[in-house]
């Protein structure tokens, strides 16, 4: 059977499914609720006028389906929030981009006693274009996180994480793996009933397998809860110096910002903005200096239709040797029509336009896509 007969089929399963769904909030549920099992599907069909994030261009339309489960426990000391998936896409004319990508989730949450936390874990095989190297490519990306918090005194409280990530690619013709190992402390003071301020210092590490290292020092202040009169959120900024290693590259220190709040405007209409201000290394083995900014909008139409609007702009200093002096400064702006068709279907149409101007003539683009999907949870 043809890829395109199974995603017509997948979508008329889906669709039927949707139909007779009975009114039950999980496939399996044990112990009154507290151990939940799901089953989650997905169609897609959609269409890309450039598959590759590049000046070269190239179109396809992508066929998508998955199918997954997560498993739910909330019982005991620790919480437990597993999903296992894989996903199988199909190109219209590149069949060599085709894939099937499994991935693995848990997350051990305790969210009672003194100290609260959340330890992470994750696998997933990854195909996309990525846009520093202005390529498509295959990669494993793995990803471990410890956070937890604890409550000095009656207004103090200290967070601490430690985390690790390694994106190990299928080909390193043209890109490097890169291994990432972070570490942090914040102390948050209640100010008010609905506002903390922050303070705190953030450390990583990024070694590539071209033998080349970056060390990050962060320093920052901020506010987190209601930023300013109905903004809720968090606004951190600060300094922050990166010491590369291995490349011949000085050390680069610049300001940093990381922001994320959202305003409620009435019941059916909100508005989300964020902004983000830092310094990362790419699978070109170059630190990039980024900015960028989004908003989004939501409006619930009634209870079972929403639509949403975005945007977002970026402005990236690819920095160093190896930079060559790069600069890259993007626009895009999206549209989604959501529907709920019922307690176990979910219909939506997505379409998004991106562009790219850059000082390098192959990473000058830009590309629209259209995408129908439909999602099933049992």
């Amino acid at each position: 059977m043809g890829f395109s007969r199974i995603c017509r089929v997948g979508i008329a399963v889906l669709l039927s499914l949707g139909i007779t769904a009975l009114p039950v909030s999980a496939l399996v549920s044990i112990d009154a609720g507290k151990n939940q099992l799901f089953i989650n599907s997905s169609a897609s069909f959609g269409y890309d006028s450039n598959i590759f994030a590049n000046s070269a261009g190239g179109g396809d339309y992508i066929y998508s389906l998955s199918l997954g489960a997560n498993f739910l426990r909330h019982a005991g000391l620790i919480g437990l929030d597993a999903s296992v998936s894989v996903n199988s896409s199909q190109f219209g004319k590149n069949h060599g981009e085709d894939f099937q990508n499994p991935t693995f989730a848990a997350e051990f949450t305790k969210q009672t006693g003194r100290t609260t936390g959340s330890f992470t874990l994750s696998a997933a095989r990854q195909s996309r274009a990525d846009t520093a190297a202005n390529l498509r490519n295959e990669s494993w990306f793995y990803e471990a996180g410890l956070n937890l918090k604890y409550p000095v005194i009656e207004r103090y409280s200290l967070s601490g994480n430690v985390g690790y990530t390694l994106r190990d690619f299928t080909d390193n013709t043209s890109v490097v793996d890169l291994a990432t190992y972070s570490a942090g402390l914040d102390l948050f003071y209640v100010y008010t009933t609905d506002r903390d301020l922050l303070a705190g210092y953030h450390f990583t590490e990024s070694a590539t397998s071209a033998s080349t290292k970056n060390y990050d020092h962060s320093f920052t202040a901020g506010v987190t809860g209601r930023i300013i009169g109905p903004l809720q959120g968090t606004l951190r900024a600060g300094y922050e110096v990166n010491v590369p290693k291995g490349t011949g590259d000085k050390s680069y220190g610049s300001w940093t910002a990381n922001a994320s709040a959202v305003w409620n405007f009435t019941k059916r209409f909100n508005v989300t903005g964020q902004l983000s201000k830092s310094v990362s290394t790419t699978s070109t083995d170059t630190s990039v200096d980024a900015l960028s900014a989004s908003l989004d909008a939501q409006y619930a139409l009634n209870s079972k239709t929403s639509v949403n609007f975005g945007t977002g702009w970026s402005y990236s200093r690819f920095l160093g040797l190896l930079g060559a002096g790069r600069r890259d400064t993007s626009w895009n702006w999206s549209a989604t029509l959501n529907r709920t068709i019922n307690n176990h279907l979910k219909g939506s149409l997505t379409y998004v336009f991106f562009r790219n101007w850059s000082t390098f003539s192959f990473s000058d683009y830009d590309h629209t896509s259209v995408t129908l999907s439909l999602t099933s949870r049992f």
